[in-house]
């Protein structure tokens, strides 16, 4: 039986062999069978994992995590718009030419070969993510930066914070213009669009099978709401 170390040495060149090296551009590492490219999927999926990871490089690399907006337009990817604190370090690094990756991710989780159909396989991870590259701009404009943060609130309110209960256009507006002070607000063109779906698709119609009904028993990564109660137990 040949020793781990071995194993792993022969399906680390097996891969290398396989799969082409992502050209110099590239934030992501997509092997073809998972590149996706429909647009209409991307861009739902933009807007259903609609919290992302900003990332830069000038000036040091550095990371803010925000919910997006996404303004679709006819052609091209369309526009994020996002908002930071004013006090936050990453806005000297969103300078109108300096490049900035918006990584979206999706659900994920860990796939066992015990799933498969397939007698030689291998665990993994299965998930699926979104790199949007462009130029951010600074929104100057306040009247632009409050109909955006309002569409922001009233989207995410709509879709899970209990509809009309509660209403953004009731706060006084002195109010609302003293909170947009302490925050600056984006927007960036998407430029580029990497989009990688690891999801087995490649796999036999058993396998996918297997997957799938074992996903719907196993046992997940904590919800919001389970970390949030374990969180909290630590502070009485």
């Amino acid at each position: 039986m040949p020793k781990r170390r071995d194993l792993l040495k022969a399906m680390t060149v097996a891969s290398v062999a396989a799969e082409p090296l992502p050209a110099a551009r590239d934030t992501i590492y997509i092997p073809e069978r998972h590149a996706e490219r429909d647009r209409s999927r991307i861009l739902d999926f933009l807007e259903a994992y609609s919290f992302a990871m900003l990332i830069t490089a000038n000036g040091g690399i550095r990371t803010t995590n925000v919910p997006t907006l996404l303004y679709r337009s006819d052609t091209g990817w369309g526009t994020l718009w996002w908002h930071i604190a004013k006090s936050n370090p990453q806005n000297a690094a969103f300078d109108g030419v300096s490049e900035c990756v918006a990584v979206f991710h999706g659900p994920h989780g860990y796939i066992s070969p015990n799933w498969y159909d397939t007698a030689n396989a291998v665990p993994t991870w299965n998930f699926a993510v979104v790199h949007a590259s462009g130029i951010p701009r600074r929104v100057d404009d306040d009247a632009a930066f409050a109909a955006s943060l309002e569409r922001l609130i009233r989207q995410n309110e709509a879709n899970y914070g209990g509809g009309d209960k509660w209403s953004y256009s009731k706060l006084p507006e002195s109010y609302l213009k003293g909170m947009r002070q302490g925050i600056v607000a984006y927007e960036m063109k998407i430029d580029r669009i990497e989009a990688k779906f690891k999801l087995g698709q490649e796999r036999s119609a058993a396998d996918r099978a297997g997957v799938l009904r074992n996903l719907k028993q196993a046992r997940q990564p904590k919800s919001l709401l389970e970390l949030t109660e374990e969180y909290y137990a630590l502070l009485k």
